[in-house]
């Protein structure tokens, strides 16, 4: 039988897919919100996504990337990084969901 994925690896590999995508960007995408992207990649490096930590610097450089008005020769790469650091962002959340109404449950199994 196969192997159901694990809910924080699923969210690692969407976070470094977002990250590799700020990357592919042009520098000048990013000038101003580096700190929140190397906090980003940090946190996928320690598999760390699943945190608030991860989630408030995804939404700081979604902020960012949101006012910028993007040149026609990389406007598909931003919203292509945009669409996948939201989803990084809204898998965070869902696990770290998903973990507390699991954890909520096993407490009231033992009671």
């Amino acid at each position: 039988m196969f192997q159901q994925p694990n809910r924080i690896d699923t969210v690692n590999s969407m976070a470094r897919e977002a990250i590799d995508a700020l990357d592919a960007l042009p520098t000048e995408a990013l000038r101003g919100a580096e700190f929140d992207r190397d906090i980003c990649e940090r946190l996928v490096i320690n598999g760390e996504v699943i945190g608030e930590d991860f989630r408030e610097a995804g939404a700081e450089i979604l902020r960012h990337l949101a006012r910028i008005e993007p040149e026609e020769r990389f406007a598909r790469e931003l919203d292509s990084a945009m669409r996948r650091l939201r989803d990084a962002i809204n898998g965070s959340y869902r696990t770290a969901v998903a973990f507390g109404a699991e954890h909520a449950s096993s407490i009231q199994r033992a009671a």
